[in-house]
């Protein structure tokens, strides 16, 4: 590559980004624009407003998602109920996996002070006679607790900066691509003017 190539380079890539607007819509009048700088000041903008849009994507899936999460949650805590159960027996060891140290026999009401036993995770070392909070359902079978706002906003924000990484990967990847052509496109121009004018800018004609 010749000096000039790599002057010339310098000196597009500091281009105003006002200068690069009026290009991308074929409003600057200067005599030295070529069509290929003009691709390269469209693909700046078309970046741009693929970022923009990557992040107006992550926000929609973000506030799509926590609706949904928020509607589904509040449905769901319409038919949880939060009862007092009794350990009937001590504790014992929980098997291997159990998000409990330990598990009993006890027995709790619910609903309208209907009876019911089972076995229920406890702490461990829980004594027989012990009162435990219960979450069960309408049924009175023991069931998971509502889910907390806070889990459900980070799943969303999960999901709405994942689909912001896909968009905005795709559009860098697009950028990357394009930008090479052009630059291969924009040095052979350059080469070629350049081999046709530096005879006679030199002298070397003569």
């Amino acid at each position: 590559m010749s000096a000039a190539s790599v002057s010339h380079r310098s000196a597009v890539g500091h281009v105003p980004v006002s200068c690069h607007l009026r290009r991308a819509v074929g409003r600057e009048h200067n005599p030295l624009c070529r069509p290929v700088d003009r691709a390269r000041s469209r693909l700046l903008i078309a970046l741009v407003a693929a970022v923009a849009l990557s992040l107006a994507v992550g926000m929609v899936v973000f506030l799509v998602l926590l609706g949904g999460a928020r509607a589904h949650a509040r449905q769901s805590a319409l038919h949880r109920h939060e009862v007092t159960a009794t350990t009937l027996v001590a504790s014992t060891a929980s098997p291997t996996g159990s998000p409990w140290a330990a598990q009993a026999q006890a027995g709790w009401a619910y609903p309208g002070g209907d009876a019911h036993t089972g076995v229920i995770g406890v702490p461990g070392d829980t004594p027989a006679g012990s009162h435990l909070l219960l979450w069960v359902g309408d049924n009175g079978i023991p069931s998971t607790p509502p889910e907390p706002y806070g889990e459900l906003a980070a799943a969303a924000a999960l999901y709405g900066l994942g689909a912001l990484a896909v968009v905005d990967g795709a559009a860098w990847i697009g950028y990357g691509i394009r930008q090479k052509t052009l630059e291969r496109r924009g040095e052979a121009a350059w080469e070629a003017d350049w081999e046709r004018v530096e005879p006679q800018w030199t002298g070397r004609s003569h």
